[in-house]
């Protein structure tokens, strides 16, 4: 059951033509736990990713999304039924050589961005290490999908503000720091570059609780994590212009701007040591997890819907104790679930009853309901 004023989401059904290895499927899923098996390499993870796709318009294995079209085929299409509470819409998504189109009810959207947070979607997969050993960007960004549901006015300031900043390094490259339209970019720049700070420290501060509770839930006691936000710019207009203004022969040398919400930073630790190079891989694997289930946590709160969460072989590298509190985890969630795994037996114990668990076997991209 959905919590007091919090809606129920959940794909009713999916059908995928052309992706990956898959030919052609369709699926209609538990509203609860849905496990995803197989042997590697036979497509387990393309269902998840055509979900993912169909939802955000986004791939989380590439950047490169013709790269998801079937060998010999021109078109991938992914088209779903998703309900929210008692209201139900259907999501299409084509991708091919000549781009992506989405439709919302038949409809297209008015941008990419209002269509993909309508059906929330939080995924956790092998690369989300990267969360805790990969550099700032990794983490700026998971901040960034948050502003999206909870402030869409910073995310529009950040977009404004790439693009000034963009305009002056290239006045700095080609006519150096005495161009006297580098005063209007800056300005520009230091306007949405404080909107777009502020909207990165109030992400932060919805994150950071929600970290903490969720690494407590999935690790053993005496683990200590702080985590903390650490600003690369300002929330003030005027010192952020003084900022960039001061700062021009160095920009004018590096290449780049050395000052504003590009150089934030996440910062996490465990036991007093940073978690990116000195925690073990067990650990920082847990990490990445919680860092993906506060999200989840966050937007749940923001948009007031349980988003769907993709597991991606979460169970692959984790000790005995450690599975078993993702499933205790698994089992307090509320919104509905997809797990790829090759061992389908850790999943089938536990509060989910066959009702609130279907099984699809994966062979070769043929995807059957066993």
């Amino acid at each position: 059951m959905a919590a007091s004023g919090v809606a129920s989401l959940r794909f009713e059904k999916a059908r995928l033509a052309s992706f990956r290895n898959i030919a052609s499927a369709s699926i209609e899923p538990s509203p609860a736990l849905n496990l995803i098996w197989g042997d590697n390499g036979q497509g387990k993870t393309s269902i998840l990713e055509a979900l993912y796709a169909v939802a955000t318009t986004r791939s989380f294995r590439t950047d490169r999304l013709p790269l998801v079209v079937r060998t010999g085929d021109e078109q991938a299409r992914v088209a779903a039924t998703v309900s929210e509470g008692s209201f139900k819409r259907e999501l299409s998504l084509k991708l091919g050589l000549r781009g992506r189109s989405v439709e919302l009810d038949g409809k297209r959207p008015k941008t990419l961005s209002s269509y993909a947070v309508r059906t929330p979607v939080v995924v956790f997969h092998p690369r989300d290490l990267e969360l805790v050993t990969g550099a700032a960007g990794e983490r700026r960004r998971l901040l960034d999908r948050l502003i999206l549901y909870a402030d869409p006015t910073g995310a529009e300031a950040a977009r404004r503000y790439a693009e000034a900043l963009k305009e002056r390094q290239r006045l700095l490259d080609t006519r150096g720091v005495s161009a006297a339209e580098l005063g209007d970019f800056e300005n520009v720049a230091a306007e949405h570059g404080a909107r777009f700070a502020r909207a990165r420290f109030e992400a932060s501060e919805r994150l950071v609780p929600e970290l903490l509770e969720a690494f407590r839930s999935v690790t053993p006691p005496g683990l200590i994590l702080s985590a903390g936000y650490a600003p690369g710019g300002t929330q003030n207009a005027r010192d952020f212009e003084a900022e960039l203004r001061a700062r021009r022969p160095e920009d004018s040398r590096r290449g780049r701007a050395s000052f504003g919400p590009q150089k934030d930073e996440l910062t996490l630790h465990i036991d007093g040591r940073a978690a990116r190079s000195d925690a073990s891989q067990g650990q920082q694997r847990l990490l990445s997890l919680s860092l993906k289930l506060a999200e989840l946590r966050c937007i749940e709160h923001t948009r007031h819907v349980h988003p769907v969460l993709l597991l991606d072989d979460v169970s692959s590298e984790l000790d005995a104790s450690r599975t078993e509190s993702v499933l205790a985890l698994l089992e307090a969630s509320q919104g509905q679930i997809f797990v790829t795994t090759t061992r389908p037996e850790l999943f089938r114990t536990g509060s989910f009853s066959s009702a609130e668990r279907a099984e699809f076997r994966v062979v070769d991209g043929c995807v059957s309901r066993v």
